[in-house]
């Protein structure tokens, strides 16, 4: 879904290849949107929501987004009968004020910018830069352009005076776009519960994530969900409401063991189950990253192009992800989920299911555990990278930028005041490559389905962030979960993607060994094909996407090329990508996921896409 809402005059002209932008007027607003059915309009009030609000007190969808958008019009942190996964619009059509808020995680973009008289409001930043006057910002390119994850941090657009709402931000303007009030939410962690499983901790956790699914899948017979062999798509799938027709999607060979393991879980639940195998799309031809970075601002991880290329579903409907930020088996508190740690505590904590020692946080700890951050985050921010885009005259007013933007971060993480200082961690993540980059998978759906992210509701992210780490950790409440809830059960003796054979239900002392087991072979065959040079060697114990071959597309050279062919980086930046692409290809350098060279095209894509028609 893409919108722009704004005071000056919008010529659709200058939006022609966007696919059916509809003109509307509010006041002395205008506005393009591409789907009315994302607006709630009463006689007051006026919204545009991507995701989904809703108040689950009332049992009448339009009454429940009506009631949830005048909520929030007025309330900031939001009561416990109003969730959602949204960032939403609302005009209030008597006081002429506008309202923009996102939830605690924002996995859905949402931009503002004050230009002069003009003032904007917008989910894209091509639209954005098409319609004001405003410039590049070089911190903000030079933040997507590099890595390690090839994301802007904090509010940092890649427009100059264009802010992105932070995590939990909630903004009130008048009619000309000047700001009245600012308030975040700062509800998670807030009631850690006990290291010890509390009765009915389970049926409640359980009860709440149906309530999430049953309110974003409302209103369609038809629901899609992306299923891997993985724990949190299969409690999605697990929730959906019985009477829905199941479609499920998995990309990769039909023959990779992940797509096995999602084809029984389909099956368990009488889905219908089709898997894409589309390698071209890894490295797709210019006309499709040109058309999905317009439409969607998320390519990066191509292998949703192998679904999304494939798939023509009869009407736009729901479609489930899993849980983005990996919340519920804590999989972001490092500290604990080092090679090394689990190694060194595997009898203890995997086996005897001892309670791990958690730290208490203090403002020394914090400020330490910052400096930290910010050092790993500047070790990109060195000559070769401006260089490389031209960019050394800007170098300390970049870094200025960039450690300002950090501070943003921080200033969310503090704010929360959070017990532990393991969890600093975890909350970073999710405020930066949750928010950022695996996002992505949501919003790239979202034009030809309604995609949803059940886990990463405000309700369902409070309830998760206050599960005790203890019992987050190594999946001992997610497995919990699955062994004593009805719908999951049946998933049972259904092993995971990670760890073949043995059923996620078995005890850790069969399923570690088998996981490290795998692990070790698979590095061993990787390390003989880079010693040996040759892609027809096995790739992996079970087969899986075989990145190597991928790099061996016939065109991929020459779609990089044209991927740049209007260059607006440098022609530094494109050959140090080219000639990284090259030696993956010939197996010099290590063939991983080719994320890092796509994040470069679609940044210059996106660039192209801005100056097209502001030219």
């Amino acid at each position: 879904m893409k919108f722009i809402f704004s005071n000056k005059k919008l010529d659709p002209e200058l939006a022609k290849d966007f696919n059916n932008l509809h003109s509307l007027r509010q006041n002395s607003f205008d506005i393009l949107i591409n789907d009315k059915n994302t607006i709630t309009e009463t006689e007051n009030e006026f919204s545009i929501t991507n995701g989904y609000l809703k108040d689950f007190s009332l049992q009448i969808e339009t009454e429940q987004k009506i009631s949830a958008a005048q909520h929030v019009l007025k309330n900031w942190p939001v009561c416990d009968n109003i969730t959602g996964s949204f960032s939403s619009i609302i005009f209030d059509k008597k006081n002429s004020e506008i309202v923009i808020a996102t939830d605690p995680a924002n996995i859905y973009p949402l931009y503002y910018l004050k230009e002069g008289e003009d003032f904007f409001i917008s989910n894209s930043l091509i639209l954005l830069g098409r319609y004001s006057n405003t410039e590049f910002d070089k911190a903000g390119i030079f933040q997507r352009a590099v890595g390690p994850s090839f994301m802007n941090i904090g509010s940092r657009t890649i427009l100059k005076n264009c802010k992105s709402l932070l995590p939990g931000e909630w903004v009130r303007f008048d009619s000309k776009g000047k700001l009245l009030l600012k308030k975040f939410d700062n509800s998670l962690y807030q009631n850690i519960g006990s290291a010890e499983l509390k009765e009915n901790q389970i049926k409640t956790y359980w009860s709440h994530y149906k309530k999430e699914v049953e309110l974003c899948t409302a209103g369609s017979k038809d629901v899609s969900i992306a299923l891997s062999g993985g724990i949190d798509s299969r409690i999605a799938l697990g929730a959906i409401p019985e009477g829905k027709r199941i479609s499920a999607y998995t990309y990769g060979e039909s023959s990779n063991y992940e797509s096995k393991i999602a084809k029984k879980l389909a099956a368990t639940r009488h889905a219908s189950h089709s898997v894409f195998f589309d390698p071209g799309q890894y490295f797709p031809e210019k006309e499709t990253l040109v058309t999905y970075t317009k439409d969607t601002e998320s390519v990066k991880l191509n292998s949703w192009l192998e679904i999304l290329k494939n798939v023509q579903p009869s009407s736009k409907h729901p479609i489930l992800l899993g849980e983005l930020c990996e919340g519920l088996p804590a999989r972001n508190i490092t500290k604990f989920n080092s090679t090394e740690f689990r190694k060194k505590n595997f009898i203890k904590y995997y086996i005897r299911k001892e309670r791990i020692p958690l730290t208490p946080s203090n403002p020394s700890s914090f400020e330490n555990w910052k400096k930290t951050k910010k050092d790993f985050i500047l070790s990109w921010h060195v000559d070769f990278w401006f260089e490389k885009l031209d960019l050394i005259d800007q170098k300390k007013e970049i870094i200025r930028a960039t450690l300002f933007n950090t501070e943003e971060i921080f200033d969310r993480i503090e704010e929360h005041n959070l017990p532990y200082t393991e969890l600093y961690d975890e909350l970073f993540s999710w405020y930066t490559f949750t928010r950022m980059e695996l996002s992505r998978q949501v919003n790239i759906c979202n034009e030809k389905f309604y995609a949803y992210s059940p886990g990463m509701s405000i309700q369902m992210l409070k309830r998760t962030s206050n599960i005790h780490p203890n019992l987050r950790l190594y999946y001992r409440f997610a497995n919990k979960l699955l062994k004593e809830t009805p719908e999951l059960k049946k998933f049972k003796n259904i092993p995971t993607s990670q760890i073949p054979i043995i059923p996620q239900t078995w005890s850790n002392i069969f399923k570690i060994p088998v996981w490290g087991l795998r692990s070790k072979i698979d590095d061993w065959l990787i390390k003989r094909m880079m010693k040996s040079k040759d892609i027809q060697k096995r790739y992996r114990l079970f087969k899986s996407i075989n990145w190597a071959k991928v790099y061996q597309q016939k065109d991929m050279l020459d779609n990089l090329k044209a991927y740049y062919e209007y260059n607006n980086l440098s022609k530094a930046y494109f050959e140090t990508f080219f000639n990284l692409a090259k030696k993956r290809k010939t197996l010099k350098s290590w063939p991983f996921a080719n994320m890092d060279i796509i994040s470069g095209a679609t940044l210059n894509t996106e660039l192209g896409l801005i100056k097209k028609y502001k030219d």
